[in-house]
């Protein structure tokens, strides 16, 4: 090949070929040179990558656009990112992989070092599907600020401020594990465009308190005692009576039901600041809870499960239509949690003692050292459970005046 020192002065002397090519090497750097054709002068860098026996050919750009000098910088970073190992050819440089709303969720969802419970996995499916479907399939990095602060307005004026920014955490959730998960392929959140905008206490979460008050109690109790269907029926009698969350009910099997002993074994929900120390907690079974249990086995069952579901679940997943259904029919608002709500007011009335209310509701300790020393049987606690029960059931049979 023919060399030349390539500069402006030189590049009128280079006869430009009738056909084919002639490539021109530079003398002062090594790998850089120009390639004469027909109809071009074109800059090029032809040197051996490192790591490699590849001698690649990768062109800067035509003389015209690009003067001597600028080729010749440009030249230079070329070689110097060869010299690393580095092929810097644009067709070699490897697209930037495209990371969806989908990809983060599934990734959320699988990713976690303590497995979600199948309730919080079932209200997260609920909030993508319900908010961010037609995000689903978006590269994450096109969703913009703007775009979530309008999402969000929408929800809180269709769903409420609770589930809208319950639904937006989450959407955050997804981008922080995707920012630290694809470096250089999520590189914003956009989320935060919701602080910077309503500022850092946007959405203050705050307990919610509600439960059915003592008065409401018997027209709740008429409706769910006469309610059509006797799977909603005992779900909902059985929440009240034993003050468990929805999903340990939900997920009680047969086989965890003890007739003789009157006791029942149940899987709780793992709560961050409720850490059991056994996987499994049993409890006893007052006679009211029994009777709706004994009834119900009486009435035969479909699968292993005491509230069965339909296919795919096993067992009762939603139970939302009871709830609405309850509150048509006797006109008093309530959600599934406040039947646990109810229990713990009817209990702290009677005055349980602590430490026997805390196990009941199967809550931790925590740094209560007292409380670890204390050994609280199934039996310690049949006595105050079956006062919880009788007391619920006075209440809800009450005649009003």
């Amino acid at each position: 090949m023919p060399k030349m020192e390539i500069k402006k002065d030189n590049m009128s002397s280079i006869p430009k070929p009738e056909s084919g090519q002639v490539d021109y090497l530079d003398t002062t750097l090594h790998g850089f040179g120009v390639r004469a054709t027909k109809s071009a002068l074109t800059f090029f860098v032809r040197s051996t990558q490192r790591g490699t026996t590849k001698k690649p050919f990768i062109p800067i750009g035509v003389y015209g656009v690009f003067t001597p000098t600028q080729a010749r910088e440009q030249a230079k970073e070329y070689l110097r990112r060869l010299d690393q190992g580095e092929n810097p050819h644009p067709k070699a440089i490897p697209k930037v992989p495209t990371i969806t709303i989908q990809d983060l969720y599934r990734q959320y969802i699988s990713s976690k070092k303590t497995p979600l419970a199948a309730s919080s996995v079932y209200q997260y499916d609920s909030w993508m599907n319900n908010h961010f479907k037609d995000w689903m399939p978006l590269p994450a990095n096109t969703i913009t600020g703007s775009m979530v602060l309008d999402r969000l307005s929408l929800m809180e004026k269709k769903n409420g401020m609770t589930q809208a920014s319950s639904s937006i955490k989450l959407l955050r959730g997804l981008y922080r594990m995707g920012m630290a998960l694809h470096p250089g392929v999520i590189n914003h959140n956009p989320v935060e465009a919701v602080r910077e905008v309503r500022g850092r206490e946007w959405a203050p979460r705050t307990r919610r308190m509600t439960y059915i008050a003592p008065e409401s109690l018997p027209q709740w109790f008429r409706a769910v005692d006469n309610y059509r269907l006797p799977k909603g029926r005992d779900f909902l009698l059985m929440l009240l009576y034993t003050g468990l969350r929805k999903m340990e009910m939900a997920t009680l099997k047969w086989s965890d039901i003890d007739f003789k002993a009157k006791t029942f074994t149940f899987t709780p929900e793992k709560k961050r600041g409720e850490k059991p120390e056994d996987d499994r907690v049993s409890m006893p079974l007052s006679h009211q809870a029994f009777k709706v249990l004994s009834d119900r086995k009486q009435q035969g069952w479909e699968n292993d499960y005491v509230f069965p579901g339909k296919h795919p679940s096993p067992h009762l997943s939603n139970a939302d239509s009871y709830k609405r259904d309850i509150i048509k029919e006797s006109g008093i608002r309530f959600c599934l949690h406040d039947l646990r709500r109810t229990f713990i007011t009817v209990a702290e009335s009677l005055d349980i003692p602590h430490y026997a209310l805390k196990a009941l509701l199967n809550h931790s300790m925590g740094n209560d050292v007292t409380g670890g020393y204390i050994v609280m049987t199934t039996e310690r606690l049949r006595e105050p459970m079956q006062r919880i029960s009788d007391r619920i059931t006075e209440l809800a049979t009450l005649i009003p005046d």
